[in-house]
């Protein structure tokens, strides 16, 4: 076997065999030749060692390089169309303030509450150092504006003058009134105490014309030469009658109050063809037994039972 092809392991034993040998042996050059064998061996041994491949765990925790985005700064930037509700700027703080046509969120977000292009701009007027953010229906308009300007619309509306209602004559052309009072019960008694001897017949007139319990009407004149009160004055009439309209809350309510009525009236209606049997009716002898469902049925033997 030769020397260098032999096994580390081995080979480290036969040098430390062959040091041994020399120093018994007392040779000069044995023990040279031991002395640098024994080196080579270490610098071999050296070479054999066997280190740690795997590098020993200790505490480990994954740290992000990056942390969660807060995502701040504008979102619209100017003369960039915006309709309501729209975020224009995101920021911590008030860096900017909400302007024409906009508005301040609790985490101070700007929104849009108009449909309009956005401005970035300043008014000293209002503050020297703040800057502000607006919204403007024109995009060619500019920010802040004039003191005592016109109001700008939406649309592009202009404002104009209402014109004021004709006066219409208390009779038409051919002498026949545009409207007529119907007076009232009070309104027509009131009328009676109050007329002279020469008006009694007025008087008498207007009371007969007159309704009981009804109120003041204004009647008008139609194009049928018909006098009629207008619609919404008859709307309001239910007032006066004490109806209640919204007699039930919600729907269910009306639902269930319907199903207690009818099965009142059916109840009253099986009383009364009980009545009558026990008077022994002769018009009952000869009908036919009325159709019943199984549940109604079994409810009317459940009472029977009930009454023997």
């Amino acid at each position: 076997m030769r020397f260098l092809t032999m096994q580390r392991p081995v080979l480290a034993a036969a040098a430390s065999a062959a040091s041994l040998s020399a120093s018994r042996l007392g040779l000069g050059l044995a023990a040279a030749v031991t002395v640098t064998g024994a080196q080579l061996m270490g610098g071999v041994l050296a070479q054999g060692r066997r280190n740690a491949s795997v590098k020993a765990q200790g505490a480990y925790k994954k740290k992000s390089k990056r942390g969660i985005p807060k995502k701040l700064g504008a979102k619209r930037t100017g003369d960039q169309f915006v309709i309501p509700g729209n975020i224009i700027y995101k920021q911590r703080g008030t860096h900017w303030w909400p302007g024409e046509n906009c508005i301040m969120g609790r985490d101070h977000t700007i929104h849009s509450m108009a449909t309009g292009y956005v401005k970035y701009y300043r008014d000293p007027a209002r503050h020297p150092d703040r800057k502000y953010i607006g919204v403007v229906f024109d995009k060619a308009d500019v920010l802040p504006y004039p003191a005592h300007a016109e109001r700008r619309r939406r649309l592009g509306m202009t404002a104009h003058a209402i014109r004021a209602a004709e006066e219409r004559p208390a009779l038409s052309a051919s002498g026949i009134p545009f409207e007529v009072r119907r007076l009232g019960e009070g309104a027509s008694a009131s009328t009676e105490s109050n007329t002279t001897t020469t008006n009694k017949a007025k008087g008498k007139g207007a009371a007969a014309a007159a309704q009981q319990g009804e109120p003041e009407r204004l009647l008008r004149l139609r194009d049928d030469y018909s006098y009629r009160e207008d619609n919404w004055r008859i709307g309001r009439l239910v007032r006066t009658t004490g109806l209640r309209t919204t007699r039930f809350r919600t729907r269910k309510q009306w639902f269930r109050h319907r199903r207690w009525r009818r099965e009142r009236e059916l109840e009253g209606q099986r009383k009364a063809a009980a009545r009558r049997a026990e008077a022994g009716g002769a018009g009952d002898a000869g009908k036919a037994p009325k159709a019943m469902s199984k549940k109604a049925a079994k409810k009317a033997a459940k009472k029977a039972g009930k009454k023997k």
